[in-house]
């Protein structure tokens, strides 16, 4: 049985002629450790953002769905920071504080949330080990992610933490801050693009 509060193996799937895609965030497992966060960066993203344009379910559960990212999103923004290449110097702080920064500064808000909801240091562990657990899992033809189960009381802080979240803070997908397409970093671009192939399916390389 899925988790509750969150969608199961059920979840509404994307619209789809083709022959089925391999499932996992491509790039997630590269060697290199640049190329694997932005894979864990971008997956997440863009897990979310599917989540809202095509999942059809609540701003509740939505929101728990976010919060469940959160705990790695937060760690996976300090890897890219920690594994910057050095030819990039010249836009690190443009990529991490304008670009990534957003993202970062709301997913750590939503760990902020999960710890007033009780959430401890050791259930936020848990909630960062299954939501890679599912970038690695994901079935890029359903809309929602689905996360591996969790514990229960973990489980009943969630829900609860995603009904104050959905009723306190702008949707993931409206939220005006995260409006970041317009900050150029073409040297970063090009650096995934030729150093993390993988990633050119979910659009990182392209432009951020």
């Amino acid at each position: 049985m899925p988790p509750a509060g969150l969608p199961g193996r059920t979840s509404q799937v994307v619209p789809d002629a083709a022959a089925p895609e391999p499932t996992g965030v491509p790039g997630l497992t590269a060697s290199d450790p640049y190329c694997a966060a932005w894979a864990a960066y971008a997956g997440t993203l863009q897990a979310l953002g599917v989540a809202a344009s095509f999942g059809n379910v609540g701003g509740a559960q939505l929101a728990a769905l976010e919060l469940a990212a959160a705990p790695r999103l937060v760690a996976v923004a300090a890897e890219i920071a920690a594994s910057w290449p050095p030819e990039l110097k010249a836009e690190q702080s443009v990529v991490i504080e304008q670009r990534i920064g957003p993202y970062a500064r709301r997913a750590q808000r939503a760990v902020d949330a999960l710890r007033k909801a009780g959430v401890t240091d050791d259930e936020l562990t848990t909630l960062t080990t299954a939501w890679q657990t599912s970038l690695a899992e994901r079935d890029p033809r359903v809309a929602v992610i689905v996360l591996p189960e969790v514990p229960a009381e973990l489980q009943t802080k969630l829900d609860a933490a995603g009904k104050a979240w959905d009723a306190d803070v702008t949707p993931f997908a409206q939220d005006p801050s995260l409006l970041v397409g317009g900050v150029a970093t073409p040297a970063t671009d090009q650096y995934l693009a030729t150093h993390c192939p993988a990633l050119a399916s979910i659009g990182v390389g392209d432009a951020l």
